[in-house]
């Protein structure tokens, strides 16, 4: 069993990973964290200079943390692991002592846990110092938002609830995976070999859905058709299954791949 997990070797496995995240990737994520707080200087700079009263407008900041997402989920993976695959660069990784289960433990904490932590508290930072400068603009993202905005309807009034944190943070997860284990998989065009695989895998899925469903926009008609008559209580109930199940799924096949590939890139 030791050879396979020693909280020890561990411990100090994940110290390494936390300073190779923070040596390769630490730059770009206190960049794009603070973003808001960088607009609003460039803001008053330019401003200062042709006049105008500065970036004062909440849908470039409240756009920031979707662009912010989608930078991080598809560069965070190959920055910091992408060199693995290089006979060259990776080879003081595979020689590292630690188990393919303690590497693919410590990348799911980094990834999952650790990086959206500090995400969160400096676009949440980033935002407070905006609403200092500019009191009349009204930001969504804040940390305060996230604890408070539990459930969410998005079919309406009648329709089901989502635990919109729980999901957001779940979609997080699964989008940093798939291009870590593509930064694993693939030598070179990390990114847009992993995008090219989604693309593919969003068209089977696409004609999977006109079959369960007969359409491909999923609506409170469509539910209706498929579920027989629409009922907010059993939908919620079917919805919740289906989630579960297809997030479970998933992070089954993604974390396997990763320790498998692990394994395969130690022998």
């Amino acid at each position: 069993m030791k050879e396979q997990f020693d909280i020890k070797r561990f411990g100090t496995y994940f110290a390494y990973d936390l300073n190779r995240a923070v040596t390769r990737y630490g730059l770009t994520a206190l960049i794009v964290g603070l973003m808001p707080v960088l607009l609003l200087v460039f803001g008053f700079v330019f401003s200062f200079i042709f006049g105008g009263d500065g970036l004062d407008s909440a849908s470039v900041y409240n756009s920031w943390p979707i662009a912010a997402f989608c930078i991080l989920v598809m560069s965070f993976g190959p920055r910091v692991w992408g060199a693995v695959t290089d006979r060259k660069l990776g080879t003081e990784w595979i020689t590292l002592p630690a188990s393919a289960l303690e590497k693919t433990l410590s990348m799911l904490l980094v990834t999952c846990v650790v990086l959206p932590v500090v995400m969160i508290l400096l676009l949440s930072l980033g935002n407070a110092v905006v609403s200092l400068f500019i009191p009349d603009v009204e930001l969504v993202f804040s940390l305060q938002n996230l604890v408070e905005i539990n459930d969410v309807n998005i079919f309406g009034d009648d329709g089901p609830f989502f635990n919109f944190p729980l999901v957001l943070w779940l979609s997080w997860c699964e989008s940093i995976l798939v291009f870590t284990l593509g930064a694993l998989c693939f030598k070179r065009n990390k990114v847009g070999k992993t995008l090219l695989c989604c693309m593919g895998l969003g068209i089977l899925l696409s004609f999977l859905a006109m079959f369960f469903f007969k359409t491909t926009h999923l609506d409170s008609d469509a539910i209706e058709q498929f579920l027989g008559e629409f009922d907010a209580a059993r939908a919620q109930v079917w919805i919740n299954v289906a989630l579960n199940l297809m997030y479970t799924v998933v992070f089954v096949l993604l974390i396997g791949g990763l320790y498998a590939r692990i394994k395969t890139i130690k022998a």
